[in-house]
């Protein structure tokens, strides 16, 4: 099937420090993270547009902001998960569609931690 796809990116700055699987903690660090949104649909409203950039870019931004300049360990955000990229990205995934007026077209969230490592949770497909 074929898919209109719309993507927007947003910053924020937040240490973190992963437990290894030794059972150690890597030192704490932190990134610049640029977090995107994914979103897809088959069908465009009758204006041609699948999702209002600036909307989207709104909710995005208003999602990330307990995470600017956190420490991610233990951070209500995380909610006591693991602080890795790929579950940041799920709770990115998971309050962005709490957010959205449209959640039924938000694909996916990619996180980069660090130029050339990137992690992403997806729908299998757009949730309806």
């Amino acid at each position: 099937m074929m898919m209109y796809e719309v993507r927007i990116k947003a910053h924020f700055c937040a240490a973190h420090q992963v437990p290894l699987p030794t059972g150690t903690l890597e030192p704490l660090h932190g990134h610049d993270w640029e977090a995107e949104a994914v979103f897809r649909g088959p069908q465009l409203d009758a204006s041609g547009i699948l999702i209002d950039f600036t909307t989207a870019q709104k909710a995005l931004r208003q999602v990330l902001v307990p995470l600017e300049h956190a420490v991610l360990n233990g951070s209500p955000f995380m909610a006591g998960l693991n602080p890795t990229a790929e579950l940041v990205a799920k709770r990115i995934f998971q309050r962005l569609a709490e957010a959205m007026g449209h959640p039924a077209t938000l694909a996916a969230v990619y996180v980069r931690e660090a130029p050339g490592c990137v992690a992403g949770y997806t729908a299998e497909s757009p949730q309806s």
